[in-house]
């Protein structure tokens, strides 16, 4: 029997997501699943090899091939593709220089990208990304690791069998800004409700001295599911991460530390709602392990991620439309007709 192949990988952009955060996550057991870095990812998955790193700052990148025993390190990621020959290459650099790069990969034969959120500043630039991609045969994930965590895979399944009954709403408390943040949420949403959004309405924070605006947000999907969004930013609440999804039978809450399940239930005749056991807390893979493995299942199979480009394009539609409503104060309906609008509060 042949053996599988190893999968060369490299990094563009040797900074926190791709190195260091799980230096942070560490503060906070319990919370986040690790591996929790594109580093750590192809480190701990056995069809990857991380061969090969490249951003413009020297001692960034020292750093991270003495931390990940990377010896092939690239101060011009250009240089880094066109001698490495690698399969898959992550993505890890600015918001703002994902188009550039993204279209410069798509140059070599390269397998899959996967790709930091949000995945462009403007729909035209997704657009153009995403033909790229696709003429060149290239399978992408964009990492939004909420929507590849066993939790929420977890609650998707309560869902999709009926556990709660028909979902119609939600309720979300949200950090990290409403482009930033929004990008995770946007996409944890489409997961979860399956379904696109309609229309959307922003009210931002009074306080827009952020270059990433908070605000909150009103949200009617196509199957009619509404969600409301709380998402201030600079963030002051404790709890940073807050979805209770409902439904006709039941509820799940997706918090920071927790993860419940509530279902109504019959008890002498009448209906009760009572606390269940939430399945399957930990299959021990991390959402950013599940990440790299979908995106071996799409090169290989041609299996598709719970999140593509497509999916990262999706999301940013939804940003798109929350900003020109907060800036316009009127309800946006989708798609997006002015696909040109820069997004200039991405990170």
């Amino acid at each position: 029997m042949d053996r599988p192949m190893t999968y060369r990988a490299g990094i563009i952009g040797c900074g926190r997501i791709a190195s260091t955060i799980e230096d942070e996550a560490r503060k906070f057991p319990g919370f986040f699943l690790f591996p929790y870095t594109h580093a750590g990812a192809y480190e701990r998955h056995p069809r990857t090899s991380l061969v090969a790193a490249a951003d413009i700052d020297e001692q960034k990148l020292c750093d991270f091939g003495q931390r990940w025993e990377v010896n092939a390190l690239y101060t011009d990621y250009r240089e880094m593709l066109a001698a490495e020959q690698l399969d898959i290459v992550s993505i890890a650099a600015l918001s703002r220089l994902h188009h550039e790069m993204t279209m410069e990969v798509a140059r070599f034969a390269v397998g899959g990208i996967l790709l930091e959120k949000p995945v462009a500043q403007s729909l035209e630039e997704a657009d153009e990304m995403i033909a790229a991609c696709n003429r060149a045969g290239i399978k992408t994930v964009v990492n939004h690791v909420r929507t590849f965590d066993p939790y929420s895979r977890a609650a998707k399944g309560l869902i999709e069998g009926g556990e709660i009954g028909e979902l119609h709403s939600a309720l979300c408390t949200w950090g990290d800004g409403l482009c930033f943040g929004g990008s995770h949420l946007f996409d944890l949403l489409r997961y979860m409700i399956g379904s696109d959004v309609a229309w959307v309405f922003c009210h931002l924070d009074d306080d827009r001295s952020s270059r990433d605006p908070g605000g909150d947000v009103y949200l009617v999907y196509k199957n009619g599911v509404r969600v409301h969004v709380h998402m201030p930013f600079p963030y002051v609440l404790s709890e940073p991460f807050v979805v209770t999804l409902i439904g006709s039978q039941g509820r799940i809450r997706m918090g920071t530390f927790e993860y419940q399940w509530w279902k109504t239930v019959k008890a002498h005749g009448i209906d009760v709602v009572s606390q269940h056991p939430f399945p399957g807390r930990n299959d021990g893979f991390s959402g950013m392990y599940n990440a790299v493995d979908q995106l071996i299942g799409a090169i290989e199979r041609g299996e598709r991620p719970v999140s593509t480009l497509e999916d990262g394009r999706a999301a940013l539609e939804v940003i798109v439309a929350v900003l020109l409503s907060g800036q316009s104060g009127r309800p946006v309906s989708l798609p997006v007709t002015d696909t040109a609008f820069l997004a200039e509060a991405l990170w």
